[in-house]
């Protein structure tokens, strides 16, 4: 038994390395000179949270610590606000507000910004506290640097009233820029070329930090995460940064620490490749080559697409298809490789 075990984690973690390789090979922006694309988020909302009692608020609602958030060294944590069943509602980006202990910014997707909204004042209750929208006042751009060389950094510091934040998910996924919104693209290139000695440039379209996303797996919004479809651990909420084994209650909690505690986590996002680009606001599944399914597409764009995985039938099949067509799925990179070792584990019991 334990050389079966042995062959097979072999087999797979061999694999995840050869997927490694391909991930940053191929990468669909990837070029032999450094630059960052600055793209205006134009699906993302920022919500204020103001009140003396906004930590102990939030920490009962999120996956997250909020109470990290002050020790934080970018300033933002990665979190989600899940229903009764244990299932995500929406995913957010919280940060804390310069020189303002009461308040937090919270990041979400603008489809539903006013649900969330509703959401926070519905457990409210008597606290006093304050939320807006505060769509008007500042913007959500990000910057992801593309190329093969070494990383560049920016500072993350406030830069002519302009936030440079750390993404708290992943270092791949560069930065956010919280800024007014009456800054055009123009000036925050400008202000970004001052501040590194590498390439800036615009984004063209606004689907060029997608693509970004989906060729790293991450999911991000509404149509990538629907309410109340999805775990927060089959998001990878855990190996990204936006959950808290160790903090106290929260909605939703006692199912996701469960779920962690037994390590039974058969399905995740996972990045596809695909032969062709498949139809917008469409649904497929991703079958294996006896025609079961293993997989739902979540989004796509171009070449690559986000699914929601079964984990060991996609690993366990040599060939998989989305509409009939070859894919293949990647490990992404930022996995650990214990993550494998749990999926064989699982198999053997």
């Amino acid at each position: 038994m334990n050389v079966l075990r042995n062959n097979r984690l072999h087999h797979w973690c061999s694999r995840w390395v050869a997927s490694v390789r391909r991930t940053h090979t191929n990468h669909p922006a990837a070029t032999k000179e450094n630059k960052f694309i600055v793209e205006d988020l134009q699906q993302r909302q920022l919500v204020r949270v103001k009140g003396e009692d906004v930590v102990p608020f939030l920490q009962g609602l999120t996956t997250n610590d909020i109470r990290q958030l002050e020790s934080s060294h970018t300033g933002s944590l990665y979190t989600m606000f899940l229903n009764k069943a244990g299932r995500v509602l929406y995913d957010a980006i919280v940060y804390k507000a310069p020189s303002d202990s009461s308040t937090i910014l919270i990041e979400c997707d603008q489809d539903v910004c006013n649900e969330l909204m509703r959401h926070l004042k519905l457990y409210r209750v008597r606290r006093k506290i304050q939320i807006d929208n505060i769509a008007e006042e500042l913007k959500v751009w990000c910057v992801f640097q593309v190329g093969e060389g070494p990383a560049c950094v920016l500072p993350q510091m406030p830069v002519d009233n302009m936030d440079i934040i750390g993404d708290p998910r992943l270092p791949e996924l560069g930065y956010r820029l919280l800024a007014t919104s009456d800054r055009t693209s123009e000036e925050i290139s400008k202000l970004l070329k001052n501040l590194s000695n590498t390439k800036i440039e615009l984004s063209n379209v606004a689907s060029n930090y997608r693509l970004h996303r989906y060729s790293l797996g991450v999911a991000e919004g509404v149509q990538d995460m629907p309410p109340g479809k999805q775990f927060p651990l089959e998001a990878n909420c855990d190996i990204l940064n936006g959950v808290s084994f160790n903090k106290g209650c929260y909605i939703g909690q006692e199912l996701t620490a469960r779920v962690h505690h037994t390590g039974v986590i058969r399905k995740r996002h996972m990045p596809v490749n695909l032969k062709n680009p498949l139809m917008e606001n469409s649904s497929y599944a991703m079958c294996n080559d006896a025609g079961a399914k293993v997989g739902n597409v979540l989004g796509s764009i171009e070449t690559k697409a986000l699914a929601l995985v079964r984990i060991e039938k996609a690993l366990k099949t040599k060939e998989l298809t989305i509409d009939g067509k070859p894919c293949s799925v990647e490990i992404p990179k930022w996995w650990p490789p214990l993550l494998l070792n749990n999926v064989v584990a699982r198999e053997e019991a």
